[in-house]
């Protein structure tokens, strides 16, 4: 019998190296049922642990968001079909992701007032001033960000990749930086972890 994972893979403990935000305690079950052909039995456990570089208060919102979700029976491995998310957007014409609508209804919304610039009023009597450092952030997160709070994303509440809905109702303003590693760590997580699989996750205060 396979024992169960209780710290991160081995080599993100060497001195200097990565540390992993995700990682599957039970990796090894799901391993050797991948290389004999064979599904195993039970739920993946998914383990999230804050890194120093991440926003704490939006990890551990995340982290305590997914734990609840698995507690509920509402996470499993979903198929990877990113393209299935995109939808038409009539402002543009075009098929975007609802990630990105919904980035640039933020800032139309934050940024509203018929009646005063950016070069007018104050904080209190002007939207787009009182807004300013959030609009800013939003519009960074359009490009590439190499360290926390240098700009928002959209981010879904339930992982697309752990079957969360593409519905602007699942989606809310997370640091850029935090999101996309996060991100990324569970998906490299998940990898062995076949469509469909239960999901339950362990959080590392």
């Amino acid at each position: 019998m396979a024992r169960k994972r209780t710290s991160p893979p081995r080599q993100t403990q060497a001195k200097g190296a990565r540390v992993v935000s995700a990682y599957l305690e039970n990796a090894d079950v799901f391993r050797t049922a991948k290389s004999a052909g064979t599904k195993p039995k039970g739920p993946a456990v998914l383990v999230l642990k804050n890194r120093p570089d991440f926003d704490r208060r939006d990890f551990d919102r995340k982290a305590r968001d997914l734990q609840r979700l698995g507690q509920d029976g509402a996470l499993k491995k979903a198929p990877s079909d990113r393209d299935s998310n995109k939808v038409y957007d009539p402002s543009t014409g075009k098929r975007r992701t609802r990630t990105n609508i919904y980035r640039d209804r933020m800032i139309r919304s934050l940024t509203k007032d018929g009646r005063l610039t950016q070069d007018m009023g104050t904080p209190e009597t002007n939207k787009y001033l009182a807004n300013k450092n959030v609009v800013e952030r939003l519009y960074a997160g359009k490009g590439p960000i190499t360290a926390r709070g240098q700009g928002y994303d959209p981010d879904h509440i339930q992982e697309l990749q752990l079957d969360g809905t593409d519905t602007y109702d699942n989606l809310r303003p997370m640091d850029a930086w935090t999101n996309r590693q996060l991100g990324s760590d569970i998906s490299v997580a998940l990898r062995d972890v076949p469509e469909g699989t239960p999901v339950i996750v362990k959080v590392i205060p």
